[in-house]
């Protein structure tokens, strides 16, 4: 099965439109924080790109690098330490309701999934089915859909040694201190909730342990806690290093950057059970990439947060071959273990759906309890 012509052009004008970044030594985009674009959507929400330098601190002696390649790398990245102290900037998408939408005073702070970016929030297909920001927007929430470093428009740095997990928990809790503090946007918001989608959402579980009270509320899509088929699910995918899968798109990266080489791949990744062949296609026209270091790192991040104290929400397909195998069973319910101090748990189990829950026939149902969650505890 081959993509259709209108979401190959499609990925062609997204990658066109905003163009992306090869390793540098500073690691900057435009050396400036703040708005460099306004965009008023077909649904009548108001949106910005927003650039917003980040700061990441060594947190481990040594000296680290490919040159020196040996086995402390490996367990500096298991201990979640970051390896090389660094300035990055990150690409983000900031959304507000149009005129006419009640709006409430909550912001949501959006991270994407591996071979995803903030696309992912405003999906191209089906938007009125499929697009997280289009659906909450219209329900009067604000939202923020960041690029983690290594993706989209972000900094593209080392792909072993700094795109890896802990450095997108410490940059996202950068993130979440910057709106705190207004220092990135025009206004304060009476309450945050982050929501993650799988290593968007391992990073978010590993804020809420590191950092409890960043988020007023978690909403966590598409992971779970047991490991067994984990890494077969990642290896299954096919991925492959991005530059030659396509020179013109990705040749000025290392190896280290990887993604699905075919729409098969791609299908095994993230989709099972009821979803349109169209969605799959849009998908695999805007994917985007992984790292050999967010690879080797994200496990080491689902951990217990039992100082957060607050709200959690978690939404799963039936179908997520990557964190439930063939069928979800108990897998989900170690929300309750996970987080033993929140003051309410969610779990959500949508059927025949598989991971990448936003592109299924689900992601409405997804959405909307989402929002009853938020209404519940952030109203």
């Amino acid at each position: 099965m081959r993509p259709s012509k209108l979401f190959t052009l499609a990925a062609t004008l997204l990658t066109a439109a905003a163009p992306t970044w090869a390793r540098a030594t500073s690691h900057r985009l435009t050396g400036r924080q703040g708005t460099v674009a306004n965009e008023t959507t077909k649904w009548g929400a108001v949106c910005q790109l927003v650039i917003i330098p980040v700061h990441v601190t060594k947190s481990v002696e040594g000296n680290f690098s490919m040159e020196d390649y040996d086995v402390n790398i490996l367990f500096a990245l298991a201990e979640r330490e970051i390896l090389i102290e660094a300035d990055y900037e990150l690409s983000a998408r900031y959304c507000q309701p149009g005129p006419g939408v009640e709006r409430k005073d909550t912001l949501q702070i959006l991270a994407h999934g591996a071979t995803f970016n903030k696309v992912m929030w405003d999906f191209p297909y089906k938007p009125e089915s499929h697009s997280w920001t289009r659906f909450m927007t219209l329900s009067g929430y604000s939202t923020l859909a960041v690029d983690l470093v290594g993706a989209g428009n972000s900094t593209h740095p080392h792909g072993l040694l700094e795109a890896q997990t802990e450095t997108y928990v410490q940059t996202m809790h950068h993130v979440i201190q910057k709106v705190r503090s207004r220092e990135l946007l025009d206004r304060s918001y009476a309450k945050i909730a982050l929501v993650g989608f799988s290593i968007g959402a391992i990073t978010s579980n590993a804020i809420a342990d590191r950092f409890p009270e960043d988020a007023d509320a978690i909403i966590l899509i598409g992971i779970a806690w047991e490991l067994p088929y984990i890494y077969p699910s990642f290896l299954a995918g096919l991925q492959s290093a991005a530059n030659t899968i396509d020179p013109d798109r990705w040749g000025h990266l290392e190896s280290f950057y990887q993604t699905q080489s075919t729409l098969a791949a791609r299908e095994v990744a993230n989709f099972g059970g009821d979803y349109d062949v169209g969605a799959l296609e849009a998908d695999y026209a805007t994917r985007d990439l992984d790292t050999l270091g967010a690879a080797v790192t994200f496990t080491y991040h689902l951990v217990t947060a039992p100082s957060y104290k607050r709200p959690v929400f978690l939404g799963i397909g039936n179908n997520d071959a990557s964190f439930c195998g063939r069928k979800c069973g108990s897998q989900p319910y170690a929300l309750y273990d996970r987080f033993p101090a929140a003051s309410d748990h969610v779990v959500k189990v949508y059927e025949n759906t598989g991971h990448a829950i936003l592109y299924h026939n689900a992601a409405p149902a997804l959405m909307k309890d989402a929002r009853d969650f938020l209404e519940k505890h952030l109203s």
